[in-house]
């Protein structure tokens, strides 16, 4: 008994230095581009990240849903200026815009269309060509036992699957130039109460999709 439990206190004491064994899989797909659209004219036209869109569910992740993708269009493509999300909500706030941007983002969670007088009105105020508006639709985590001993978890594997959606906007034209979506599965085994965090799994997610930008 004695040897057993030896046994397992330094498999556990070698995997707990090992850290985690995470396993990512993504898949990333683009839905809809317009002809001659690249991530060329994004760094020709300044983009603004406009705050996410999330079910109230989901409510508490909007802001790192933005901000992870702000990151990751920085790390894909560093020469595309941006306006990060709590920036542009600072700068609309600033130019007595903040009314105009609440009536824009709630037809949007209605219709799914960013009207354009108010589009247009936001792009002069920021100087910026184009909108990008982020989503999360859907955000799961679990946890499964995978070695207990006398009713004592020592081993488990934590997964988390997130699909996010992204729309690249033309203020100009009111147009959707580009439109895709991403889905995320990470699973990692440890021996410590540690989540995977949702920025890391979004982040991730997003720099997957924007590889699909040509």
């Amino acid at each position: 008994m004695k040897k057993i439990l030896a046994g397992i206190l330094l498999c556990i004491g070698l995997t707990a230095c090992a850290g985690p064994l995470s396993q990512f899989n993504f898949t990333a797909v683009e839905l809809q581009r317009s002809p001659d659209f690249t991530h060329l004219n994004l760094e020709e036209g300044k983009v603004a990240i406009l705050n996410a869109v999330a079910a109230d569910i989901f409510h508490e992740y909007r802001r790192v849903l933005g901000d992870s993708f702000s990151k990751a269009l920085h790390d894909i493509y560093p020469d595309i200026p941006q306006i990060p999300p709590q920036e542009t909500l600072s700068l609309l706030n600033g130019t007595d815009l903040a009314d105009e941007y609440t009536e824009m983002v709630r037809i949007y969670e209605i219709s799914g269309i960013l009207r354009k007088k108010n589009q247009q009105k936001i792009g002069r105020a920021l100087g910026v060509h184009y909108l990008i508006q982020v989503s999360l639709l859907q955000y799961s985590q679990d946890t499964a036992t995978r070695f207990s001993f006398l009713g004592i978890r020592f081993l488990q594997t934590r997964s988390s699957f997130l699909r996010v959606f992204a729309q690249i906007w033309d203020v100009s034209s009111g147009a959707i130039v580009w439109e895709g979506s991403s889905s995320a599965t990470v699973a990692g085994e440890d021996v410590r109460e540690k989540p995977i965090p949702f920025e890391e799994v979004a982040t991730r997610a997003w720099q997957e999709l924007l590889k699909k930008l040509p």
